[in-house]
């Protein structure tokens, strides 16, 4: 029993692989040459249609005490398609910063201003001293 037999691993070998050989029923059927269709891809023209400037005017604005929030936004449009506009936003340092704006066929082009003067925090008692936190060297 403790023999080893070569022809005998040979014939498991070839049992094996005549049990996972497929019958000729099903085997895989032969491809032909491929069905020459013509390619006819559909193309989408779109005309671009240019529509004359439609005139609009909108605002809108926050004012919230709680949040300390305070913006707006006003916009206009004419019949020319020349937009003008302005925009108020608080900044955290304490100053409004004002921006007038006009968009037309000369580009855009905005005037920025500022109200009040900043205010920062005080300085913490010793001063702020070295940065110690990660990648200090």
């Amino acid at each position: 029993m403790g023999r080893y037999n070569p022809t005998m691993y040979k014939i498991l070998f070839l049992a094996a692989a005549v049990a996972a050989a497929p019958a000729a029923d099903q085997a895989p059927s032969q491809y032909g040459q491929p069905q020459n269709k013509p390619y006819n891809p559909v193309i989408y023209n779109e005309k671009e249609e240019i529509l004359p400037p439609r005139p609009f005017e909108y605002k809108y604005g926050v004012s919230d005490e709680y949040s300390q929030n305070n913006f707006d936004k006003v916009e206009t449009q004419d019949d020319q398609g020349r937009v003008t506009g302005s925009y108020k936003v608080n900044l955290p340092d304490g100053r409004v910063q004002i921006v007038n704006y006009v968009s037309d066929e000369n580009g855009y082009r905005a005037d920025v201003t500022y109200e009040g003067k900043p205010v920062y925090p005080p300085e913490p008692e010793g001063g702020y001293g070295p940065y110690q936190g990660p990648g200090a060297y």
